[in-house]
């Protein structure tokens, strides 16, 4: 079977479709995969056809608007007003990234696409083709209601009727401008009514929306329409041909008696890199915890002289070291939330943006981990009172290592892929 993967984002947006790609590829599929150009390295590492998006979007992330708002740079003027601006220009982008999509698709003819619900052609694909398209998202409270927690785009729940109206209200944007910039490709398409009506009919009632998320830390609600479903996290071995330094191993022998903490932000940018990586070297060298920090996308700087007890990387695996730390500081993403937990780690998460919030308090009604200050309101003050109950109070890591062997004991659902 021929069968397309379309993905827009970041690297957290990736991974997932990168290891049903690695999954499918593997029982002997013909797979191709749809992702920004920044990412054909590791599409072609797993094996995939690669088809490019372009490298703007990502790059979007890197203007003023984008840290800004990754940031949560000033007040709620300030950011609506860096909300507008990357939107306008997403918007302009969108065009793009629709052809793009759509020549994709006409090259590659697939029997089965499975696509980001921020890839809008996916879904026009999907109303032309019933039965033969689904969503895949790693992010449980996005197109189903969930009582207790709000849609991914509001921050804070204000209880469960304000949190069922922002399902509503969002799915009804998303239905809209859906329509709007679906519309130019409607002469294509005669046979499809692409009006928000439609496209929101679509979405609450016909379209297949697989979770891919553990049940473990989030368990389906039995409320949830029929072809909405949990399956499980699925991951792909990240460590591969990479070796671990020399530096990296001495560090670790070196400090095997002490808790080492893991800091990162994955792809995540802030508004003010230099002053983050301040505050958090400020709070490990006050409590005098040993820490590895990961650079990565550039939310956090390498200093010129590090101080003592920390080691810092550019990329490392994450399968290959959180399984040697004690706990890990991070920004929220759904992969790095899973991973943590699935080694047995300790979290306290400084989310930045969207799904980020959503699992700093589910970590915290996890008991992993205390709840972590938005990454705007991170101060040496609070992280080190923090850092200190995450290193002082064990049941977070007891708890955390019961729900990995727990993770690790239950499996992907295969076969409600296809």
């Amino acid at each position: 079977m021929k069968i397309l993967l379309l993905s827009i984002g970041t690297r957290g947006d990736m991974e997932p479709f990168l290891a049903v790609g690695d999954l499918l590829l593997g029982e002997g599929h013909e797979v191709g995969i749809v992702m920004p150009e920044q990412f054909r390295g590791l599409a072609e590492e797993v094996g995939l056809q690669f088809f490019s998006l372009s490298e703007k979007f990502l790059e979007l992330l890197e203007t003023s608007a984008g840290r800004g708002i990754m940031g949560q740079r000033g007040g709620k003027l300030r950011r609506i007003g860096q909300l507008f601006s990357l939107a306008r220009h997403s918007m302009q982008l969108q065009k793009t990234l629709l052809i793009q999509q759509e020549e994709a698709i006409n090259a590659f003819q697939p029997d089965h696409i499975f696509y980001h619900p921020k890839c809008l052609f996916g879904r026009l694909w999907g109303m032309l083709h019933p039965g033969r398209a689904a969503v895949l998202s790693p992010i449980p409270n996005w197109l189903h209601p969930v009582r207790q927690y709000p849609h991914i785009a509001f921050p804070q729940s204000w209880g469960q009727r304000f949190n069922r109206w922002t399902y509503g209200f969002s799915n009804g944007m998303t239905a809209l401008m859906g329509a709007r910039m679906l519309k130019p490709f409607r002469a294509n398409y005669p046979a499809l009514t692409l009006s928000r009506s439609a496209i929101l009919q679509h979405m609450k009632q016909e379209e297949r929306v697989l979770y891919l998320v553990s049940e473990v830390l989030f368990s389906q609600p039995d409320y949830w329409p029929p072809q909405a479903k949990v399956v499980g996290y699925l991951e792909r071995p990240k460590t591969g041909q990479w070796t671990p330094s020399d530096a990296l191993l001495e560090f670790l022998e070196n400090h095997r008696e002490e808790p080492i903490l893991f800091v990162t932000f994955g792809s995540m940018v802030n508004a003010d890199p230099v002053r983050t990586t301040e505050v958090i070297i400020a709070a490990l060298q006050k409590l005098g915890v040993p820490a590895i920090l990961n650079v990565a996308a550039g939310g956090l700087v390498r200093p010129d002289d590090p101080p003592p007890n920390t080691l810092w990387v550019d990329d490392i695996p994450y399968d290959w070291i959180f399984p040697r730390v004690f706990g890990v500081v991070h920004h929220g993403g759904s992969g790095t939330t899973h991973t943590t937990i699935k080694h047995g780690c300790a979290s306290l998460v400084v989310p930045h943006i969207i799904d980020q919030f959503f699992w700093n308090q589910r970590c915290a009604d996890l008991g992993v981990g205390p709840l972590g200050p938005p990454i705007k309101r991170l101060t040496e003050e609070n992280l080190t009172a923090l850092l200190g109950l995450l290193l002082g109070d064990s049941t977070f890591r007891a708890n955390a290592q019961l729900l990995g062997r727990q993770m690790k004991e239950e499996g992907f659902q295969r076969e409600a892929l296809l």
